[in-house]
């Protein structure tokens, strides 16, 4: 009977561990991703578009 509690036990450890380990590898996929996303030039834009000057002329 304990074997048998003791082996639940260890399985139900494992399982655990496995999720941890699952939600670290996506995590860190994720962030490797971002960061491959990212460019020097992203940020805040400080225009909202070319300057056109006055309109008709």
């Amino acid at each position: 009977m304990k074997n048998h509690d003791q082996d639940k036990t260890e399985q139900l450890q494992r399982e655990k561990q496995q999720v941890q380990q699952e939600a670290n590898e996506n995590r860190q996929a994720a962030e490797t991703e971002e960061v491959a996303g990212r460019h020097k030039n992203d940020g805040q834009k400080d225009h909202k578009g070319a300057d056109k000057g006055p309109r008709g002329q």
